[in-house]
């Protein structure tokens, strides 16, 4: 149950599931990318989305935003014209169907998870970047409430770039929430936690 209020909490759309990266992404990946962009086959433009790799592509600054497909090259060059050079697929040849670019977006900004639906598992961050409690401790027990009102309780793990850490205590997983889907409140709460 706190799962699905996790991801209550991330989403905006309303959606009752997430996009499931082992399920519904990486199939995408297998059947539209994996020919130019695997270690098994061969990788242009350093771009390997194998799931042992993936973690690299994702991030701030990488080709995948967790919670910000419209700023993500990943997504961004999927949707460009056929004639554009920077289109994936190129030449126009196997390209993503409307309902896979839908399910592409989704699991971007869901958080673009690699283990499951929903906000992705916190990757590591230069230390400088991160606030994080003392080694072998959980944060705060904290309420977070989304922009749609939708709360949950949830340890602070600290701030990482433009999200928050949260980890789930019955799960023991920590999960990168973009800080624009929290409320005013859960912001603050968040900045002023790390102080």
């Amino acid at each position: 149950m706190t799962q699905r209020l996790l991801l209550a909490l991330v989403l905006t759309t309303g959606a009752a599931s997430a996009v499931d990266y082992k399920t519904q992404i990486a199939k995408i990946f297998e059947q539209k990318c994996f020919a130019c962009h695997s270690v098994t086959k061969k990788v242009k433009g350093k771009l390997a989305l194998d799931l042992a790799e993936l973690p690299n592509q994702i991030g701030a600054g990488k080709n995948i935003i967790p919670g910000e497909a419209m700023k993500s090259t990943m997504y961004i060059n999927c949707t460009l014209p056929d004639d554009d050079a920077d289109v994936m697929p190129p030449d126009g040849k196997n390209r993503l169907t409307q309902p896979e670019l839908d399910l592409l977006k989704a699991w971007i900004d869901e958080g673009a998870s690699l283990t499951g639906g929903g906000a992705a598992p916190a990757p590591a961050a230069p230390a400088a970047a991160t606030t994080m409690p003392a080694a072998g401790g959980d944060g705060p027990l904290l309420k977070w409430t989304n922009t749609e009102g939708k709360t949950i309780e949830a340890h602070f793990m600290g701030l990482q770039g433009d999200g928050v850490l949260l980890k789930i205590p019955s799960t023991g997983v920590t999960h990168i929430l973009p800080l624009s889907k929290l409320s005013p409140e859960s912001q603050t709460q968040a900045k002023t936690a790390t102080k």
